[in-house]
């Protein structure tokens, strides 16, 4: 069919124009294209012949064509003009500003569209709903969210997807400041970003920043920066590039803390340790309180929790629904008074249900379920850190005591058994020719190392003891402890004159065990034994005290006597060793095995003077026990 004249002048004319033109008939057919067009979107007309108009269009905006398509075949009327997403051969996504006129083409109704490119234009230039087309059409399919403020930190533009992660409409956040929706902790960094902005020393840059979301849940972003500039090289506001890596952080973070407390030897004392763990995951989590509760203890706990909370119903609870973690909304505050939300993880030890660790915050909603699963992987990874750390310390401290054991045995007590045979060897080759007195001093000697000998096997049969127990130590009363050990050196020095005063609260738990009463013991028949004074005068006190956030009990027992110097002290508490005198002098061995037996404890033993600064005036024996 031959063109009429009419479209040949067109077409001519179209091919003329520096702009993108088509024109299109029964609503959706290509049915010419002007050269413009195809040097700009890279088709060539074979691959126009099978595509209609809605094939060019970006997958998000094809429904407004569809509409435009149904609202002309119910004889309605549609815009005039219109903007959208053209897709290039390419794959590159262009927006564009189109005006459309009714024409006659080829003696049949069309469409003309007249395109106008908008992507290159000054973003800050365009109209509001341009600039928000622009961003959205360079951000489909994309995972990053834009921010765009001008010079003084008013934001003129964020996508979507920011509203989506921050929870707010654009109208929410229109021409309010940036940093208003910033973490504490973000706005000092942004603030200097922007300042070395402005100044030119870094028109772009990289970073890590913090926003609140509207329900005020901290989200993490690494965050791309820059100066944005009009056609004069004058810098008019500047553009982020926001990508939420919220759940990357926090399982770098958990990483991160599960190798350092890797090495569990540092952390010795075992309320320490989880204390340290629970301070560590309330900040990964940005929680405000936390609690660990294990084997019928808290063994750490941090923030405002309620007192009335009962933990061991917590486990019951947790062990009778089955579940290994929980995560509340709602109903937190049985765990604290000001609490919105909460997670509770199961913590396991020998593969059996131990306990639980707590963390609660006061934001509502703060904890998504990403969070549930990172914190039940942190919860049971660092109870293994803490199951083989544990087993690790038990092995060291079996090892160095089989170490000493074995070094007094076949040192100090084969010396001993090596000697009374060398005096009774001498005695039986010169027995007949030996005088009276020199027979007794051999035998007083044999005694003598007979007695040092005993003393080696008790301490051997302690030490026994303090291994045994310090696997089993639990809850014990003290006062008991220290009425009966009053009560059995009354018994002993029942020829000396011994003045007890016992002034501590009553129903006085600490932890420990059966050897606490040893202790005591140890320490008041050294107070009488070395105490030359005519009345021995004793003064025991105890108090609570908290150090730390810890409950723990300290007892003083003072005495009279003529005191220890402060350059010897530290003999009685050093360890045993091969050749050690205490053994020959049977002086400082209680006072070894008491500071073992406090040690096996998680407790404290020390010296300090009765009068400050005059060692003469008599001793105090300090320990500090955890509360019971």
């Amino acid at each position: 069919m031959t063109e009429s004249p009419e479209s040949l002048a067109l077409k001519t004319a179209l091919d003329m124009l520096p702009s993108a033109v088509f024109i299109t008939q029964d609503n959706w057919d290509l049915v010419f294209c002007n050269k413009a067009f195809y040097e700009i979107s890279n088709y060539t007309p074979s691959d126009l012949e099978t595509m209609h108009i809605v094939d060019l269009v970006h997958e998000k905006d094809k429904h407004v064509f569809h509409e435009r398509k149904k609202i002309l075949e119910e004889g309605g009327k549609v815009p005039a003009e219109l903007q959208l997403r053209i897709l290039l051969k390419d794959g590159l996504v262009s927006l564009v500003f189109l005006k459309v006129n009714d024409i006659t083409f080829g003696g049949k109704p069309a469409r003309l569209f007249y395109a106008h490119n908008i992507s290159s234009e000054a973003l800050m230039h365009q109209p509001p709903e341009l600039v928000r087309s622009l961003l959205d059409a360079i951000s489909v399919g994309s995972e990053l969210g834009f921010w765009v403020d001008d010079m003084e930190d008013n934001t003129i533009y964020m996508n979507d997807k920011i509203c989506e992660i921050l929870g707010y409409t654009f109208e929410e956040i229109k021409n309010k400041s940036i940093t208003d929706f910033f973490h504490p902790s973000s706005k000092d960094l942004y603030h200097q970003i922007s300042k070395e902005r402005k100044e030119g020393r870094k028109p772009s840059s990289s970073y890590e920043l913090i926003l609140l979301n509207k329900e005020g849940r901290p989200i993490t972003f690494s965050v791309v920066g820059s100066l944005l500039f009009d056609q004069t090289k004058k810098p008019i506001g500047s553009v982020g590039f926001f990508t939420n890596i919220e759940s990357t952080k926090k399982l770098s973070l958990i990483v991160s803390t599960l190798n350092k407390y890797a090495l569990y030897s540092k952390y010795r004392d075992l309320s320490l340790f989880w204390q340290k763990v629970l301070v560590d995951v309330i900040d990964i989590f940005s929680a405000d309180c936390g609690l660990v509760f294990i084997d019928g203890d808290v063994v750490a706990e941090n923030g405002e929790i309620n007192e009335d909370f009962s933990p061991q119903e917590m486990v019951e609870e947790l062990t009778k629904e089955g579940n290994l973690a929980m995560h509340y909304q709602e109903g937190i505050s049985k765990f604290s008074k000001d609490g919105k939300s909460a997670i509770i993880s199961v913590l396991h030890l020998n593969n059996l249900p131990a306990g639980f660790m707590m963390i609660c915050s006061k934001v509502k909603n703060l904890f998504l379920p990403s969070d549930v699963d990172l914190f039940l992987t942190f919860a049971n990874q660092i109870t293994l850190n803490y199951e083989h750390q544990f087993l690790y310390m038990e092995s060291e401290l079996e090892r160095q005591f089989v170490s000493i054991l074995l070094d007094i045995l076949s040192h100090d007590f084969l010396n001993t058994s090596t000697s009374v045979q060398g005096y009774l060897e001498l005695l039986v080759q010169n027995l007949e020719n030996m005088e009276t007195d020199k027979i007794k001093d051999y035998l007083n000697r044999s005694l003598s190392v007979v007695d040092r000998g005993e003393r080696i096997l008790e301490t051997i049969q302690q030490l026994t003891k303090i291994q045994q127990e310090r696997k089993s130590k639990g809850s014990v009363p003290a006062i008991a402890m220290l009425e009966n050990a009053i009560e059995t050196q009354q018994d002993i020095y029942k020829e000396k004159v011994i003045n007890f005063n016992l002034k501590t609260p009553q129903n006085v738990s600490v932890i420990g065990g059966d050897l606490l009463q040893t202790v005591f013991e140890n320490i008041i028949n050294n107070a009488i034994k070395h105490n030359k004074s005519e009345e021995v005068i004793i003064d025991i006190s105890g108090q609570p005290l908290e150090i730390e956030d810890q409950e723990y009990f300290e007892c003083r027992i003072a005495d009279n006597g003529s005191g220890i110097p402060e350059e010897v002290r530290d003999t009685f508490f050093r360890p045993l060793s091969r050749g050690d005198r205490r053994f020959h002098e049977g002086t400082g061995l209680g006072l070894y095995i008491s500071k073992t037996i406090i040690e096996s404890y998680n407790g404290e033993i020390r010296f300090e003077n009765r009068v400050a600064d005059d060692p003469s005036k008599g001793t105090v024996v300090v320990i500090t026990l955890l509360a019971g």
